[in-house]
């Protein structure tokens, strides 16, 4: 049903800039993590795994698409 509505490409290219982000925190917290690790503990190891990980569970998680307008309401139970 969603993906035969107007606004599917919206939500479509919404996720594809959430999956984008996330990736390139994960790559720049990577690249971070391998260039900081001379003296890496296990304590620093879970704090930079947390570090790069979180947020972009964040991202995809809370992000959500905007909320249908009243027109669009209308105009669905129109059709």
């Amino acid at each position: 049903m969603l993906l035969n509505s107007p606004y599917a490409a919206i939500i479509m290219s919404l996720q594809l800039i959430k999956m984008s982000a996330s990736a390139a925190w994960v790559l720049i917290a990577t690249v971070v993590a391998i260039a900081l690790a001379v003296d890496m503990s296990w304590m620093k190891g879970l704090m930079l795994a947390g570090f790069g990980l979180l947020p972009p569970l964040a991202i995809l998680f809370l992000w959500n698409e905007p909320a249908q307008t009243m027109s669009e309401s209308i105009n669905d139970a129109r059709r």
